[in-house]
């Protein structure tokens, strides 16, 4: 057996676990939702997971929990208010450079809508 066979495999699995090691989505991250609005996430990572915020519709930050990035699979719930009662969100979406196409929608499936957002630079 040669060599290569075993280093090509290896070096392949290593280049593709850097890959999904180096996506960061620290940053602010906005755009328009299907359903009217703007979508705006204060993301940060680390070797825990996703963490931040997400802009409600009044205008505060509620606090991200549960956030996981599975490769380019996204999700995250976040417990925000609606005319002063709690609603709890459940994100998905897939991430691309700085995009994310996003599901976002209430737990109780009362409501949902899409979202494409992309990261803001400085």
């Amino acid at each position: 057996m040669r060599v290569s066979h075993l280093i090509t495999p290896l070096f392949v699995s290593v280049c593709v676990i850097a890959a999904v090691a180096a996506t960061n989505l620290s940053g602010t991250w906005s755009g328009p939702m299907d359903a009217g609005g703007m979508a705006v996430f204060h993301l940060n990572t680390d070797d825990k997971g996703v963490g931040g915020s997400m802009v409600g519709a009044d205008g505060k930050d509620y606090p991200i929990s549960s956030g996981k990035l599975d490769g380019d699979k996204i999700s995250m719930t976040v417990d925000s208010k609606y005319q002063d009662m709690p609603v709890k969100l459940i994100v998905t979406g897939t991430v691309s450079g700085d995009q994310m196409k996003l599901h976002i929608a209430s737990d109780n499936g009362y409501w949902q809508t899409d979202a494409t957002v992309k990261r803001e630079t400085k």
